[in-house]
């Protein structure tokens, strides 16, 4: 006798704005990651402000393309935000030279130097240290949570001109 599969929660289709319910999915994460930095939950708000970072990233990316092409789509299921921005930057400025610029910027100034794109698994997951040769986990404090609360209001501040580059 075989029983049917349940599921959880119900699919929406043909979303008319994915750009816009990435942005909204996006503030829906940075809620709960101040929330959970309320309530002294670093690590998993840590994981939901980056999770953000991702979704804003996406929602500017689906902003100057359109989401319904397979090439976007694959270039963007990474959760490395380093990679998202890196392509973000290649479909927003056509010039190689402004290119580097604005990577710079981004690297420099809007991520504070901070590399986020490992964070995605590292805040979830004990790994392998080959150096080490044992299991490590990340261990994330207030003033990580801080400083990826402040790099997330700074990304957002950036995205908004994005498609000021187009021009």
């Amino acid at each position: 006798m075989t029983t049917s599969r349940a599921y959880i929660g119900r699919l929406e289709h043909r979303l008319s704005d994915v750009a816009a319910e990435y942005l909204a999915l996006a503030q829906e994460d940075e809620k709960v990651g101040q929330l959970l930095i309320s309530q002294g939950q670093y690590r998993h708000a840590t994981y939901f402000l980056v999770q953000a970072m991702e979704k804003y990233v996406r929602s500017t990316i689906f902003g100057l393309v359109n989401p319904n092409t397979e090439y976007f789509r694959n270039r963007t299921r990474t959760h490395d935000l380093d990679e998202l921005l890196d392509f973000l930057v290649e479909i927003a400025c056509a010039n190689a030279t402004v290119q580097g610029q604005v990577r710079e910027q981004l690297r420099d100034f809007v991520l504070g130097s901070i590399r986020f794109g490992k964070l995605h698994n590292d805040l979830r997951y004990p790994s392998f240290s080959e150096r080490y040769q044992s299991y490590s986990l990340l261990s994330v404090g207030r003033q990580d949570a801080d400083i990826t609360l402040e790099r997330l209001q700074t990304l957002k501040r950036f995205l908004k001109d994005m498609h000021q580059l187009r021009k």
